[in-house]
């Protein structure tokens, strides 16, 4: 609900600032008196294009501001919150700035927002009906939401669309796993592939640097031996050898001692060096005869390495990484299910939500066939109440066939997030015209009486989300009875929404609930320029302006 509206060197306005009340709000005044640029002024805070030309001549900003009370609208409220914009006691303030040297800026509570996230705030707080055709119902794709609200189908609707996209991703999923089957199939031949050649190779750690200084051994086994031999004949061969040379030098010591005593304790260092000898003969015997010549454990060793080194290149570049990639593989294996299992469980859950949403959506159809109907005859006759009598009115569910899509009445159809269907709203307004789409109704006071007929047939509105309504040119071409009738239906939808209408018939000022005057005059500067003021009036200044209404003359036949 609108509660103030500032406008600033906006077309003839220099500042204008009104505080609008709950219920019906009209506008009255002169002709050309500049009751439609405020409308103007409205329809460009709810994000209508601006132009320059809506600047007032001589300066070089307009600006259009106002604060709006929405109590209980969470709608807009989680839409605010997804946009970051702070609220405070369900207030919120619109404000757009048309400079004639840039383009236009919008805010919400003082934050910068684009021109399309200004519409979209904007379509949950209002509608404009008239000549400034910011009204939601001349777009189609806003019919269905009218006609699901009058079924009451909304929330529904809203489930439904929760489950269609758990159907539309669990069937994306489907067909990816399907195209994918031997991409994924290949990928599980290849893991059990790896996983059995690794398992056959049977790495122990350690294995490599043991088989590595076997094969040392083997490949030097001659050479080994030739050394081993070598040592053995110094030691004690033929020919002088050492074991020899430390006999004599022991029989020339122990003759050494025999002269002096104290060589006697060196004796014992020679026999511990011949000693030693003999302990290293005999360990090089040992060895000699231990030293391995097996060409064919050889060949084996040379196998093995290479069936570890072939595993080290493709599982890693030790032991350890090889067993690491094991036990992975084992695990992606373990917890991989097979792709068949997978699809089958998959086609299963397409299948359960496609039947689940195929229930509902054909629910949903049925009260829609039904919900149009009621609301086709119930506009008729609200038309004809406000003085389109000929007019004939339709909702037309409008399906889109499909074969591989949904069946009702013997057809298949495309499904989508909102049923089976869209929704059209036609109209014929004058008698042998055919019936056209009701954003190609003509003027704005037609398009304005049309929308509320729609609006008063209709009068269910979520709970606690009350919405602002204007109407411009509502009674162009009506009077008397019809008036009256214009005037009742007004005041009835104002129970539901806050109405701002701009009349010139006295029988909807008399049903106002607030009555503003606006007028034309002189701003005081020395060029006389003109600039239009607004004010509330009082009862017996209502009286007044109505009797000034009823005393213009009668161009309309009742």
């Amino acid at each position: 609900m609108i509660k103030r509206l500032t406008i600033e060197n906006f077309a003839l306005v220099e500042r204008l600032e009104i505080a609008f009340e709950d219920k019906l709000n009209v506008l009255t005044g002169e002709t050309g008196a500049g009751k439609s640029i405020i409308v103007g002024a409205i329809a460009k805070l709810l994000g209508e294009k601006a132009d320059k030309d809506d600047i007032r001549s001589g300066t070089g900003l307009a600006i259009v501001e106002a604060d709006f009370a929405l109590p209980g609208h969470r709608r807009l409220f989680r839409m605010l919150e997804q946009l970051d914009i702070e609220t405070e006691n369900d207030t919120i303030t619109l404000r757009r700035e048309i400079p004639a040297s840039r383009a236009s800026r919008s805010f919400v509570n003082g934050r910068l927002i684009n021109l399309a996230q200004l519409r979209l705030i904007a379509d949950q707080m209002a509608e404009l009906f008239g000549q400034h055709s910011h009204q939601l119902l001349l777009d189609e794709k806003n019919h269905a939401d009218f006609l699901d609200r009058t079924a009451g189908l909304t929330e529904k609707v809203n489930d439904l669309a929760g489950l269609y996209e758990r159907w539309e991703k669990a069937g994306k999923k489907l067909a990816e796993q399907e195209a994918n089957r031997k991409q994924s199939k290949d990928e599980r031949e290849l893991l059990r592939f790896q996983k059995d050649e690794i398992e056959k190779g049977k790495i122990r750690i350690g294995e490599e640097y043991n088989l590595l200084q076997e094969k040392k051994i083997l490949d030097s086994s001659q050479v080994l031996g030739d050394k081993a031999g070598s040592i053995l004949n110094r030691l004690d061969g033929d020919g002088i050898t050492a074991l020899d040379l430390l006999d004599t030098c022991r029989r020339e010591l122990t003759e050494m001692a025999a002269l002096d005593d104290s060589l006697q304790e060196k004796e014992e260092l020679i026999d511990q060096a011949i000693i030693n000898l003999e302990e290293l003969r005999t360990e090089i015997e040992t060895y000699l005869s231990s030293i391995p010549n097996d060409p064919e454990r050889l060949e084996q060793i040379n196998l093995r390495l290479d069936e570890i080194y072939h595993l080290r290149k493709k599982y890693g570049g030790s032991e350890e990484a090889i067993l690491d990639n094991l036990a992975r593989i084992e695990n992606r294996l373990a917890d991989d299910i097979d792709v068949d299992d997978r699809i089958e469980q998959l086609r299963k859950d397409e299948d359960r939500l496609r039947r689940l949403y195929t229930e509902r959506a054909l629910l949903i159809s049925h009260k829609r066939k039904e919900a149009a109907g009621k609301l086709s005859t119930a506009v008729k006759k609200e038309l004809a109440r406000l003085g389109i009598e000929s007019a004939r009115f339709r909702a037309e569910l409008v399906y889109t066939d499909d074969p591989g899509g949904i069946e009702i009445d013997g057809r298949t159809v495309r499904p989508g997030p909102g049923g089976l269907e869209s929704c059209r709203l036609f109209i014929a307004a004058n008698p042998g015209e055919p019936l056209k789409p009701l954003a190609k109704t003509a003027s704005g006071g037609e398009i304005s009486r049309i929308m509320l007929a729609l609006k008063a047939a209709d009068r269910k509105v979520d709970s606690g989300e009350r919405r602002l309504l204007v109407f411009d040119e509502i009674d162009t071409g009506i009077g008397g009875r019809t008036a009256v009738t214009v005037a009742e239906r007004l005041a009835r939808l104002a129970d539901d929404f806050q109405l701002l209408v701009v009349t010139h018939l006295h029988q909807i000022a008399a049903a106002s609930h607030h009555h503003f005057a606006v007028e034309k005059g002189s701003s005081g500067s020395k060029t006389g320029r003109k600039t239009i003021r607004i004010r509330k009036l009082r009862a017996a200044e209502k009286k007044k302006e109505i009797e000034r209404m009823i005393s213009l003359p009668n161009l309309v036949e009742d």
